[in-house]
């Protein structure tokens, strides 16, 4: 690196197949590694990562970058955003300039921060939060696990988070924008928020604080008080809580690692799965999954496990997910707490974590937990009952995106329902028929398009983007072709990169390696030229790079002889027009020649 900007420092100790890896599963491709892209709807993987280039690029939707455009991309954020937010990752140090840089967001994620910093000390410290203390300590919650997750405690007073907030230089405005505060119903002014409240710091998946959920603390009898059991942290320009999962941070390694993510309903339920060992467990905090969350969660895995409350409202609640985690493609369990092991994960942890362990391992296919809890509520000996029976396994059937798994359900619901098979079959495909216009999935956010826009280029294109990124990628064909091709064979928009290359290839000749140009233009300070260089590159190993030495030379020449087909087509069809028109014009002169470029043409 040339600059001593902070970008390059951050890319320096930063590796891009890390940061990515850190949002999309990635698979080895040759010198490459590639994904399903997450910026449009694919089912071929098109995205495609380069460790030797530290850059990324979509061959569908024609996205690309660097590790700053991939993070800003994803997020949704604003460059100085994107360069704290790595910097931090990578431990450098931003001068006072660049971090004052930072957007609106980045001020009410630290007033957060700040704040989580506050409600920490009092619970380790304060007389006040000697309730909170006991109340953790009765939950079986260890300071270890309570400091891994910051856990903390608001004063019972109207400002004392405001003023130390205010202390640390943040304005009203802010406080109250970061939701730490309300303001007054009458006159002016603000009040604390979280008030006599145990919290649970709400962190995004990168670890950084963006909201709280208050929990009161029950009387000395155990009696909850007439108040809200919850308050929650209302919408913020940094927490949506429906773009958010409890302890996604800290379990996102787990669950790449496992392929497996365990969705629980409560923030405590996370934390005690966390000390009994079990780390791949996120909460949805009570509220229904959204697409923008199992988006987050199919970067990550491919199986999910869901357990709610044994309750009506936790299969309704659970069977909303679900519905939606078939439609993303994932696979889907339930998993049932044994008998008297407890209402909730928490309750289970606390009497036996092996409990908790085995019922996820032996937790059961959604449709075979859905067909048990059937049998068990309806009796399928009566008409009725087995209509209704029929009717809902069947739109839970429907659901499913894999042919081969709804057969093998249909095949298991004749059975139960005592129906012919063709005839369930006929159904189902009536109902997907019916959702087909509205299904949902979690692949794409509702901010990103379903279908991106891809650009379609002429096969001229194609052909110079081939022949060109051949001759990059494996510089021993630069002679051979330098000698065949001219600039003007190749398609405009790559005629300038080719003229650059032969002026570089004239210079400084053989034995630079295969990276020599792109580094060349980086070291010049033509960063975007050596991007466009890279997915040349990139875009030839996809294409070439499981070919053998003579494959790819054949590969060549055939490229080679295309391009110069297309390029006298081209050229004969724009001088028959000129000559059109030096005829109806009488210029003899002009129409002389013309021929001659005919004649030139086709030697």
């Amino acid at each position: 690196m040339t600059s001593g900007s902070p970008t390059d420092e951050i890319k320096s100790k930063l590796d891009i197949v890390e940061v990515v890896s850190e949002y999309l599963q990635l698979k080895k491709a040759g010198a490459s590694l590639r994904a399903n892209c997450p910026f449009h709807h694919e089912k071929t993987p098109s995205f495609f990562v380069s460790p030797d280039r530290q850059i990324w690029h979509c061959f569908g939707c024609g996205e690309g970058g660097d590790i700053f455009g991939f993070v800003m991309r994803m997020e949704g954020l604003e460059f100085p955003d994107a360069l704290r937010l790595l910097a931090d990752r990578a431990g450098v140090k931003l001068s006072r300039q660049d971090a004052g840089a930072s957007s609106e967001r980045r001020r009410l994620i630290d007033a957060n921060t700040w704040a989580a910093r506050f409600f920490r000390e009092v619970l380790v410290r304060s007389p006040q939060a000697e309730a909170a203390r006991g109340y953790l300590k009765r939950r079986g919650l260890t300071e270890e696990t309570a400091d891994e997750f910051s856990l903390g405690f608001a004063p019972d007073s109207w400002d004392a988070t405001s003023t130390f907030l205010r202390k640390k230089g943040f304005s009203d405005q802010e406080i109250y924008k970061a939701g730490l505060s309300q303001q007054k119903e009458r006159g002016t002014g603000y009040f604390d928020r979280f008030r006599g409240r145990l919290m649970f710091p709400i962190r995004d998946g990168h670890g950084s604080v963006v909201g709280f959920t208050g929990r009161i603390l029950p009387g000395p009898d155990g009696q909850e008080p007439d108040l809200a059991k919850y308050v929650n942290t209302q919408q913020t320009l940094v927490y949506n809580k429906g773009r958010i999962l409890y302890g996604l941070d800290r379990a996102k390694q787990e669950i790449r690692r496992q392929g497996t993510a365990v969705i629980v309903e409560g923030n405590t339920d996370v934390i005690s799965s966390h000390q009994a060992g079990v780390r791949n467990v996120v909460a949805s905090s009570g509220t229904a999954l959204t697409v923008d969350q199992l988006g987050l969660l199919r970067r990550l895995a491919e199986r999910l496990v869901f357990s709610f409350d044994d309750d009506a409202a936790g299969e309704n609640a659970a069977r909303r997910g679900i519905g939606l985690a078939l439609g993303a493609g994932f696979s889907v369990r339930v998993l049932e707490l044994p008998p008297d092991a407890g209402k909730d994960p928490d309750d289970c942890i606390r009497r036996d974590p092996s409990l908790w362990k085995a019922a996820i391992e032996e937790a059961r296919p959604y449709m075979e937990w859905l067909i048990g809890r059937t049998r068990a509520r309806l009796d399928l000996s009566d008409p009725e009952q087995k209509k209704k029976a029929a009717t809902d396994l069947l739109a839970e059937t429907s659901r499913m995106p894999d042919p081969v798994e709804r057969s093998h359900w249909i095949r298991e619901l004749a059975g139960l329902l005592a129906t012919p098979e063709g005839l369930l079959h006929e159904r189902v495909e009536e109902l997907r028929r019916r959702a087909a216009p509205s299904r949902p999935t979690a692949r794409t956010a509702p901010d990103r398009p379903a279908e991106g826009p891809v650009k379609r280029r002429s096969r001229h294109h194609m052909v110079s983007e081939h022949l060109l990124g051949l001759t990059l990628c494996w510089p021993e064909y630069a002679e051979s072709v330098l000698a065949r091709v001219k600039p003007a064979y190749l398609h405009e928009e790559l005629r300038q990169l080719y003229t650059d290359f032969i002026v570089f290839y004239n210079e400084r000749r053989h034995g630079d390696g295969t990276s020599a140009f792109r580094l060349a233009l980086e070291q010049g300070g033509n960063r975007d030229i050596a991007r466009q260089v890279g997915v040349l590159e990139i875009g030839a190993e996809k294409e070439f790079g499981a070919l053998t030495q003579e494959d790819r030379r054949e590969m060549l020449m055939r490229l080679i002889g295309e391009i110069k087909e297309l390029y006298i087509g081209r050229r004969k069809h724009e001088l028959m027009l000129a000559m059109s028109e030096a005829e109806k014009a009488g210029d003899m002169v002009q129409i002389t020649s013309i021929q001659q470029q005919i004649n030139e043409l086709m030697l």
